[in-house]
């Protein structure tokens, strides 16, 4: 093995001792990080909107085809749920379903429909993802209400825990 290159072979992500079987361990090593190689990282990919994504914006988001269920895939509505975007920077957002969601306690009906057709929002479904796997709905790019936009939130705030007490 030529020892100029960096050892690609699998790592476990932890390593727990050989008592740990019987015992609870102490401590737990890691592998040292190691930073991609150039030809590694991701690539930056030109955004297809014009301006930064603004608060309440919807817009149809290509998510990843290598996603794991219930991970959301495909091409599917999202809600900008974050501020202050930039149309470089990543954006936090919440997807969206065509399919019926009646049954889910977390997602919430759109009142706003998309492209003509009816979407629930799945609060429990938030992401971060770059601006340039967005584009925009057919004309105008549509926004949920103030009031819409509270009722997806205070969902999002109920599927989120609570800060635990640190008086106790």
């Amino acid at each position: 093995m030529n020892s100029d290159k960096p050892d690609r072979s699998p790592r476990p992500l932890i390593h727990l001792p050989a008592a740990a079987a019987s015992a609870e361990p102490s401590t737990i090593e890691l592998p040292a990080p190691t930073k991609p190689l150039p030809e590694n990282l991701p690539p930056r990919v030109k955004p297809r909107i014009t301006a930064a994504p603004k608060i309440r914006q919807v817009y149809w988001c290509d998510f990843w085809l290598d996603a794991h269920l219930p991970e959301m895939w495909k091409t599917r509505p999202v809600v900008v749920i974050s501020y202050k975007n930039q149309l470089h920077g990543p954006c936090t957002v919440v997807a969206c379903s065509t399919d019926s969601q009646d049954k889910n306690p977390w997602a919430y009906k759109m009142e706003t429909s998309i492209d003509g057709r009816e979407s629930w929002v799945v609060c429990n479904h938030m992401y971060t993802v770059a601006p340039s796997r967005f584009s925009q709905a057919r004309g105008k790019i549509p926004s949920v209400s103030k009031a819409e936009f509270n009722e997806i939130l205070d969902r999002i705030k109920k599927w989120l825990p609570v800060p635990f007490d640190l008086e106790k």
